[in-house]
């Protein structure tokens, strides 16, 4: 059975694996209005999450988690004080939220044995998580949502197991409640984006079969979606396009093999985070790159050692309440010292997000219908 590309590895992936695929990639995510914040992130490396100022200044850990276990496809909640993210750390793939500082751990709910949930994206209103479901044995996935007390489960697309089979993944809500997500193998075309209303009905192709395209986020207005291109093939690079189809417009342009993916717009809506292997002529690593909303003033984000970036998004800076004040992260971990010494001897460990290539080797991909 086909399965969905890993929305967050692609250069590094002969044909992106599932966590994306959950590509364990791009974000399952939206872009809320707001002042320009934090960006988070996941690295497939170490296994964690992290946050870093769009200046590259201020990298902290967010998340600490046993070796074996992985956070990743991060998403900040419309307000910018919550994280919703995926991870193995129960076992199955379950979803979680945390703090912006990375404190107060929560598991969202606690699915049927052997289910798999990922891409976790806040609805506007902050009170529930639209996210991708797969069936057991890696079987189908299908887009869900559920409240974050972990009641009100619902079906937003159906699970499609047999001859017609066909996976829904990586949904990016709008403020407006619009979803977005990508849909693989309907009638034999590979990878296109659907939008539908928020209650899934309207499911509707919005991309030419002949990109590939696989989801980004909308922006902040909900006027248009970034995405990239390619999710099968080497060379991806960042669009964006209209909710309708219309006004399709590519913004990078890497050299071939190298891409350019999971794009997320700031929450400003004048710039727009990514990820690129372009510095890589192994395609070994990814690195975070910020461009202006048309493409231009393209730069490199620094974040210290870590060199397999996966799923950023833009967070709003909170206001403190009462005060106005932007708040500033509180008891993260900023990486340094003893924290870059435990990035260096982790960056081998086992991830979500395979490699072909690079200083640790081959790895196996994991299949879980999650695999930026």
């Amino acid at each position: 059975m086909p399965t969905p590309p890993r929305l967050g590895r692609i250069s590094l992936l002969a044909a992106l694996a599932l966590f994306a695929g959950l590509l364990l990639g791009a974000p399952a995510t939206a872009t809320y209005p707001g002042p320009n914040g934090r960006i988070v992130f996941d690295d497939f490396n170490t296994g964690q999450l992290y946050s870093v100022n769009p200046d590259g200044t201020s990298l902290r850990q967010l998340t600490d988690l046993p070796e074996g276990s992985f956070a990743f496809q991060p998403d900040w909640s419309p307000d910018g004080r919550r994280i919703a993210f995926a991870s193995n750390l129960g076992g199955d793939f379950r979803l979680y939220t945390i703090n912006r500082d990375g404190g107060d751990r929560r598991l969202v709910f606690d699915d049927q044995p052997g289910y798999a949930d990922v891409f976790p994206g806040y609805t506007p209103d902050g009170r529930r998580l639209v996210f991708q479901r797969c069936l057991p044995d890696d079987g189908v996935c299908a887009i869900h949502s559920v409240g974050l007390d972990g009641g009100g489960l619902r079906a937003l697309t159906r699970f499609t197991p047999g001859a017609n089979e066909h996976n829904d993944f990586w949904p990016t809500v709008a403020p407006d409640g619009r979803i977005a997500f990508g849909r693989f193998g309907a009638g034999g075309i590979t990878s296109q984006v659907y939008v539908m209303s928020a209650t899934g009905t309207g499911a509707h192709p919005i991309t030419p079969p002949a990109l590939l395209a696989v989801p980004g986020e909308w922006t902040p207005d909900s006027r248009q979606l970034v995405l990239n291109s390619n999710g099968f093939r080497l060379n991806s690079a960042i669009y964006r396009v209209r909710p309708d189809g219309t006004g399709l417009r590519r913004l990078t342009n890497p050299a071939y093999p190298h891409n350019d993916i999971l794009p997320s717009p700031s929450p400003a809506g004048d710039r727009v985070v990514f990820v690129s292997d372009r510095r890589h002529p192994d395609l070994c690593c990814n690195e975070l790159y910020v461009m202006r909303s048309d493409g231009g003033g393209l730069h490199r984000v620094p974040t210290g050692d870590l060199n397999g970036v996966g799923n950023p998004d833009w967070g709003s800076a909170p206001r403190d309440r009462g005060t106005g004040a932007t708040a500033a992260a509180r008891g993260a971990r900023p990486l340094s010292g003893a924290g870059a010494a435990t990035v260096a001897a982790r960056r081998c460990a086992p991830g979500p997000e395979p490699r072909l290539t690079g200083p640790c080797g081959t790895r196996a991909g994991l299949r879980t219908h999650a695999g930026r």
